[in-house]
C-alpha cells in the first residue's frame, strides 16, 4: 500500500530542484522501465498494478502494488502505463580527458531547452551507434521526465555528458566541430570525416557565438520547399545520417 511519505517524494522527482537533491529520477511506463532494468542503472523502487507481471528474473527491489488513481497521482502523464520506477541519477565518474573520442561521432548540443528535442536526439545518437552525446551546462535536464519518455529507453545506453563545450572542444582540438547554421555549406556536398563533433544549437537563438572560434566547418541542410526552418532533432537525425553514410561506406 502507498503511504504519503512515499507519495511525496515521488511527486518531488516531478521538479528538478528535488532530483538533483536525492540523485534520483522517474521512469515510467512497461517498456520503459523494462529497458531500465537491463540496464546498469541501479533501482530503488517499483510501483506497478496488481496483475502487472515484470519480465525480469531477478528484480532489484521489492514491488509496491497501488491502484490506478495512486498511480495517476505518482505519475507526470495523465494515462500512466501500469508501472513507475526510481531509478538513481549516475555520478559523473568520468573526466573530459579520460574519454577517447579519437575515432567517434559525437553530438554536442548547446542549450537545448525542450525535452522533446533532447531525448529525441539521444534516441537518434542510439541508432546511429553514437555513443557520446554532450550537452552544454545549461541545457534542459535529461532526467526530466519528458525526456526520459522521449529517449525511448536510448539514454540507458548512450553516454550523455554534461559539460562547458569550451573546454571540451579545446580538450579535443584534434577533433573537427562541425556546426549547424542556415547559412552553411551543404551537408551533402561537404567532405565529412568519422571523427568529429556535430554541434547543434538552442531551439530559437542557434549556436551561442562564443563557440564560434572552435567551429571548423558550417554545415547545413538545403531546402527543396517553402518551410522556414527544421527543428532541430530533424536536423540532428538528418546530418548524423549523412556523417555515417559518408564516413563508414
Amino acid at each position: 500500500m502507498l503511504s504519503k511519505q512515499q507519495l511525496s517524494f515521488v511527486k518531488s522527482l516531478h521538479i528538478k530542484k528535488f532530483r538533483q537533491m536525492y540523485g534520483k529520477f522517474l521512469v515510467e511506463g512497461d517498456k520503459l522501465v523494462h529497458e531500465l532494468l537491463a540496464s546498469d542503472y541501479k533501482v530503488d523502487a517499483i510501483y506497478a498494478l496488481a496483475g502487472f507481471k515484470i519480465r525480469s528474473n531477478k528484480l532489484p527491489c521489492p514491488i509496491v502494488l497501488v491502484t490506478e488513481e495512486e498511480l495517476k497521482k505518482l505519475s507526470t502523464h495523465e494515462n500512466p502505463n501500469q508501472i513507475l520506477a526510481i531509478a538513481e541519477i549516475k555520478p559523473t565518474s568520468q573526466t573530459l580527458s579520460d574519454l577517447d573520442l579519437s575515432a567517434s561521432l559525437c553530438i554536442a548540443c548547446d542549450n537545448l531547452s525542450d525535452p522533446g528535442n533532447a531525448g529525441a536526439i539521444i534516441r537518434i545518437a542510439d541508432w546511429f551507434g553514437i555513443q557520446n552525446v554532450f550537452f552544454s551546462l545549461n541545457s534542459v535536464d535529461i532526467y526530466n521526465p519528458k525526456v526520459v519518455s522521449a529517449a525511448k529507453g536510448s539514454m540507458f545506453r548512450v553516454n550523455c555528458v554534461y559539460t562547458d563545450l569550451q573546454t571540451l572542444f579545446a580538450m579535443h582540438s584534434k577533433m573537427p566541430v562541425f556546426g549547424t547554421f542556415m547559412d552553411g555549406e551543404n551537408v551533402y556536398h561537404a567532405n565529412l570525416p568519422k571523427a568529429a563533433f556535430i554541434l547543434l544549437g538552442n531551439e530559437a537563438n542557434g549556436i551561442s557565438p562564443t563557440l564560434a572560434s572552435y567551429i571548423s566547418k558550417r554545415i547545413s541542410i538545403p531546402a527543396f520547399g517553402k518551410a522556414e526552418s527544421l527543428n532541430v532533432a530533424v536536423a540532428a537525425g538528418i546530418i548524423t545520417s549523412e556523417f555515417k553514410r559518408q564516413g563508414l561506406l
